[in-house]
């Protein structure tokens, strides 16, 4: 009788053992998903309250359009919306003194794992090359299916980027995709990073040129000056400090 109950005792401790870090497992991994969900069902009423009529008429029916988003915040810049993906937010800008505001915070301003999109120091929706940010969320949710676009296939059936503004509908056809990483010293290395704002016509064709270089996918046309640059940037872990971008420039044509 003693002889089982030490073989009990020796299989309860490694059970309770388990018991526990799969009950700290789930514990950590509810901390972190209930916050996102909250902040996705935040995104999915912020969309509700966009979709009140498409603007025919005027561009005061822009301002009305967003008019709930900006009373909300009044850093809201514009909506990014790739068609047929889950690209499908509010895109943030705040002053140059502090660019990388909502790196970390949600649209409520409040800290938050998967941040906002919003535009990069150096550059705003009127500059010549402008870029947004957004983190490679492993939910799959900001920019977390970006880097789909190194697929061909992908990339050709998801060309059309839709960037809604106070006072416009734009619209950006998407022709290069790279990896990259940046804070790297190699002279070579190409900082996209560097190419925005105001770009001489030298300067625009050069970054044009370099990004279609560095592309790991093969479209047939590119941008011509001075046709506005657009990068959508994120994380990219197939090395330090990784980053992958899409380029894309403003077109009047689906």
């Amino acid at each position: 009788m003693r002889r089982k109950k030490k073989l009990a005792l020796l299989y309860l401790i490694p059970a309770s053992l388990l018991i526990a870090v799969l009950v700290f497992a789930s514990v950590r991994a509810l901390r972190a998903y209930l916050p996102q969900r909250r902040e996705q069902n935040e995104y999915d009423r912020l969309r509700e309250d966009i979709r009140t009529g498409d603007p025919e008429e005027s561009e005061s029916s822009f301002v009305n359009r967003y008019e709930s988003v900006m009373a909300q915040n009044g850093d809201f810049a514009c909506w990014l919306k790739i068609p047929d993906s889950v690209v499908d937010y509010p895109v943030m800008k705040t002053a140059e003194d502090d660019p990388e505001f909502y790196l970390r915070r949600g649209f409520d301003k409040e800290y938050s794992v998967a941040g906002c999109l919003f535009i990069g120091g150096g550059c705003n929706l009127d500059s010549d090359s402008f870029i947004i940010y957004g983190h490679n969320m492993e939910t799959d949710t900001m920019f977390g299916e970006l880097d789909l676009y190194a697929d061909p296939d992908y990339a050709l059936k998801h060309r059309l980027i839709r960037v809604g503004t106070p006072t416009e509908d734009r619209l950006y056809r998407v022709y290069a995709a790279f990896q990259t990483k940046i804070y790297a010293p190699e002279a070579d290395v190409f900082k996209y990073y560097e190419r925005l704002g105001s770009l001489d016509e030298p300067t625009y064709r050069d970054t044009v040129a370099q990004v279609r270089s560095l592309s790991t996918i093969d479209l047939a046309d590119a941008p011509q000056y001075p046709a506005q640059l657009l990068f959508l940037s994120t994380c990219s872990y197939h090395t330090k400090d990784g980053r992958f971008v899409v380029a894309a420039y403003r077109t009047d044509a689906d």
